[in-house]
């Protein structure tokens, strides 16, 4: 395929995902993708991929600030529900879905293949794991970089945004990994002060390691990051059998979660919770390694916070 004829394919791909709202839009070479597990890879989903395309959407400073009051103030956690559908669910299914499915459509219309990759979804449930880490395609498509808490941070807001991919057949020009300024800074996060990040230290079941970490390697890029219990973090606080959750009064979480236990507790879940849950697939969204991440700190949302919702004094592993 001509390079103009790749160049205007790309153009075209990028222009109708803005155009119906997402705010990033990025491919990246399956090469950069090399490292990643088997069975995960582009080309093990899709084989002859020869491109991944990576959309994103900003989340709104709305559902941003009323998510941390609820977690702030027990007597407000009715308005949780707002960061869930408007924070979470909606973003994923009627912006990025439908932007892929679209991007999807034009490219199969160029006479290409292409797979997209839902916004949510974990298609191994006994691990946590996805069949294609989106948020490693937004670092690999140049969107920004891997914070400590092992989410894609952006110069303008950080990490908060969801991502949603593609994956095609097409020979589509990627963009340059970002080169911009380092924007996370576990040091100067806190760890130096505290001995844990701002993230690690806002996880309510403190899952992040302390000393285990994972390695990212974009061939151009490498990342390293906290490790993190995915599987204890997906079943107790994303399937709402925490306390943590609006209105749940679960006994306390064992210390050593497996898929039998969370299996139990979610059967002792009230009635409730399960209808919610069939909404996306889960029940309650914490967020709060990416709401209380200093980069791209939306400054407004940070001011109301601290004027009428001042933090109480916090206990590791507290709210």
């Amino acid at each position: 395929m001509e390079s103009s004829r790749v160049f205007r394919l790309t153009q075209a791909v990028k222009t109708l995902a803005l155009d119906n709202h997402v705010d990033y839009a990025g491919v990246a070479s399956i090469e950069r993708f090399s490292s990643a597990p088997e069975g995960h890879r582009p080309g093990d989903l899709l084989p002859g991929a020869q491109s991944v395309v990576s959309l994103g959407t900003r989340i709104n400073k709305g559902p941003q600030l009323t998510q941390q009051i609820a977690l702030r103030d027990r007597s407000m956690r009715h308005v949780a529900f707002s960061y869930r559908w408007l924070g979470y669910g909606l973003i994923n299914m009627y912006i990025n879905d439908r932007a892929a499915l679209l991007v999807a459509r034009l490219l199969e219309e160029h006479g290409h293949t292409a797979l997209p990759i839902v916004g949510s979804g974990v298609e191994d449930a006994r691990h946590m794991m996805a069949a294609f880490s989106n948020r490693h395609a937004a670092v690999a498509a140049g969107h920004g970089e891997i914070g400590w808490n092992g989410l894609c941070l952006t110069p303008e807001n950080g990490p908060r945004q969801r991502f949603v991919s593609i994956i095609t057949t097409a020979p589509l020009a990627p963009d340059p990994m970002y080169q911009g300024p380092r924007l996370c800074d576990p040091e100067g996060c806190g760890r130096a002060a505290h001995g844990r990040s701002v993230c690690v230290r806002a996880c309510p079941l403190n899952l992040f390691s302390v000393d285990e970490t994972v390695q990212a390697d974009f061939v151009e890029k490498q990342f390293t990051y906290a490790a993190m219990d995915h599987v204890k973090c997906g079943g107790t606080i994303g399937l709402g059998i925490h306390p943590l959750v609006l209105g749940n009064d679960s006994p306390k979480i064992p210390k050593d979660v497996d898929m039998e236990v969370m299996a139990d507790l979610v059967a002792k879940a009230p009635p409730w919770l399960k209808l919610v849950s069939v909404a996306f697939g889960r029940g309650h969204w914490c967020g709060l390694c990416l709401l209380r991440c200093p980069v791209g700190m939306p400054q407004d949302v940070e001011t109301i916070l601290n004027t009428h919702y001042p933090r109480r004094e916090e206990r590791q592993g507290a709210l």
